[in-house]
C-alpha cells in the first residue's frame, strides 16, 4: 500500500526532526502521522541525498 501524500510543511518539519536526531516514532507523533508514512518519507529522502 502506497503511504498517504503528506504536505510540503510537513516534509520541511520532517527534515528538521530527523536533522535533530529525533525517531521515526516520535516524527509521527509530533507531525500526527502514521509512523509508516514517516519511514516512507525517510526512505525517500536518503535515496535522494537529503
Amino acid at each position: 500500500m502506497a503511504a498517504k501524500k503528506i504536505d510540503i510543511m510537513d516534509v520541511r518539519q520532517l527534515i528538521q526532526l530527523k536533522i535533530k536526531g529525533e525517531s521515526n516514532r516520535s516524527c509521527s507523533s509530533s507531525l500526527a502521522i502514521h509512523r509508516n508514512t514517516v519511514n516512507y518519507y525517510v526512505r525517500q529522502l536518503k535515496a535522494t541525498g537529503t
